[in-house]
């Protein structure tokens, strides 16, 4: 959503309770100055943000120099031809995105139009987790009163801390617990589900019988090594004498699920998930596996009492 350029400023004058107190170093900040930043951050170029806000480019460029040195921070950093945002800039894009949003919505709202105002959910799902448990997890919150506006991105462990620490995200969806919470936030359990194997319908026949042994060397697909689920799944093949055909190692559940249903190996998935398995992927029902779960974590910021709200709405699986 793009706010043109009727969007209200606020304006940075000096109040007279600050002109009363000269010694009181307050911090102002120029909000159009940050519109222009903000505007560059989400066009994706100087360019593309002279074209919306119908500038000329020394104009753009001379009031983001203004900007940063206003902050004390460099918002951009150049890697070849793009412009990409620092750590500062992260944040202070986080912020802006939600000062201007607000602001057309009150825009909207004095013009005499309906205006829905609704919490913004910005969420890192790591891509490790299993698509169809996210999905169950996350709709939910769409029913409840007031529902918040999700936005999702697809992440790893390591970038959705990353962006919770700088308030990019109010929320990260993890397959394991960090190693460290830092101080402010907290981790949950949402869920830890039981898993089978699945297979597409021409090896199910194959493998049913005679399980778990008829799984030494069968061709299988599983997640990267680097994954709480996949060392698991490797204990549980050691603890039966099970030397399975590795035909791909897949971080990307989606992924993973799909070169399945070509027939190319048997997947473990969560047993909870036996009917959209067949529905959405055309994969079988091979077995239950006993000890190896498929785990899903929030971590969030403990001061933000309405994220704490969602993920208890989340918690009834």
């Amino acid at each position: 959503m793009l706010i043109k350029k009727n969007v209200i400023f606020i304006a940075t004058s000096v109040s007279y309770e600050r002109r009363k107190q000269p010694d009181l170093d307050l911090e102002r900040l120029n909000y159009q100055h940050l519109y222009y930043f903000w505007a560059v951050a989400k066009m994706g170029s100087i360019k593309n943000a002279c074209s919306m806000l119908g500038l000329a480019q020394p104009t753009i460029s001379g009031q983001l120099a203004v900007f940063e040195k206003s902050i004390g921070n460099k918002v951009f950093r150049r890697e070849g031809r793009k412009l990409v945002l620092t750590e500062k800039g992260l944040l202070a894009f986080s912020y802006a995105d939600e000062i201007f949003s607000i602001g057309d919505e009150l825009s909207t709202w004095l013009k005499g139009e309906n205006a829905e105002r609704r919490l913004k959910l910005r969420i890192g799902v790591c891509n490790a987790l299993d698509t169809l448990v996210v999905s169950r997890l996350l709709t939910p919150l769409l029913s409840m009163p007031q529902s918040p506006k999700l936005v999702c991105f697809d992440s790893n462990a390591e970038r959705s801390l990353s962006e919770l620490r700088l308030l990019t995200y109010d929320l990260a969806l993890l397959n394991a617990p960090p190693a460290f919470v830092r101080n402010g936030f907290f981790c949950q359990l949402l869920a830890a589900l039981e898993m089978s194997i699945f297979g597409a319908p021409n090896l199910v026949a194959a493998y049913r019988d005679g399980f778990p042994r008829s799984l030494h060397h069968a061709p299988v697909i599983l997640p990267t090594s680097n994954t709480i689920l996949r060392q698991s799944q490797d204990r549980w093949f050691h603890s039966h004498g099970l030397k399975p055909q590795v035909r791909a190692e897949i971080e990307d559940n989606s992924l993973l699920k799909s070169i399945a249903a070509t027939g190319e190996g048997l997947i473990f998935a969560p047993s909870v998930m036996r009917r959209e398995m067949r529905e959405r992927y055309g994969l079988d029902f091979v077995a239950e596996i006993e000890g190896v779960q498929e785990r899903v974590f929030a971590v969030a910021n403990r001061r933000n009492p309405a994220v704490a709200a969602m993920i208890r709405g989340m918690s009834s699986w």
